[in-house]
């Protein structure tokens, strides 16, 4: 009889152990439950927050934020410094006849004659130019094949001396012919290696204008 009362109280204990350990698995269920659900409210709340604070809410409904205009200056596409295109065109290159007689003097002839006013020391003439060895016509320089005319301020001695003198008169629109002494040219100075020292030079000129000088 003990013997039967100790083993219902025994069955008791291990029923209640039982009850016990399943009410505290339960417990440990919810507890990790709200802490989950929590962690998860966080986050949520955590990414709103930030998005707010990045601009993504605006507070202003749906309208659509608009990003402001920046406006640029024109770009300037003029070159510094730009020099004034000449669009004279240009004549074509004319033939040099050359002199029966090699020079000793400055012979001017004029081919074409010219209107406006006479060059003069001082003024600017600006021309197309052809150059020979009066000797045998090889050329040795000339501006038509160039493209671009040659500017001269007579008398100021930026050229030979028969330029400055055979210049003197000149009217745009002419062309003339200077057979000039070697004395006049380049002397016993060898030039380019086509000019040879003591050589006489004939030119054919095209006077494109005439520039009077500025007066003081």
């Amino acid at each position: 009889m003990g013997t039967e009362k100790r083993e219902r109280q025994k069955a008791n204990r291990q029923q209640r152990l039982i009850e016990e350990a399943r009410i505290e698995r339960t417990n440990v269920v919810k507890r990790n439950a709200v802490r989950w659900t929590a962690a998860i409210v966080a986050a949520v709340g955590a990414i709103v927050l930030i998005a707010w604070v990045g601009g993504a809410f605006d507070g202003g409904g749906d309208e659509e934020e608009v990003a402001p205009v920046i406006t640029l200056p024109p770009l300037d596409t003029t070159p510094a410094d730009t020099a004034p295109v000449d669009t004279t065109p240009v004549p074509p290159k004319p033939e040099v006849a050359i002199p029966d007689e090699i020079p000793t003097e400055l012979v001017v002839t004029e081919l074409s004659p010219g209107e406006g006013p006479e060059a003069a020391d001082g003024d600017t003439v600006v021309v197309h130019y052809v150059g020979v060895r009066s000797e045998d016509g090889t050329e040795f320089d000339n501006s038509y094949d160039r493209g671009a005319p040659f500017p001269v301020i007579v008398g100021s001695g930026s050229v030979i001396a028969g330029w400055d003198q055979g210049l003197v008169g000149a009217q745009a629109g002419s062309q003339i012919q200077l057979d000039i002494p070697a004395d006049l040219a380049y002397g016993d100075n060898p030039q380019g290696g086509i000019i040879q020292p003591g050589d006489a030079l004939t030119f054919v000129i095209d006077v494109v204008s005439v520039t009077p000088a500025a007066s003081s």
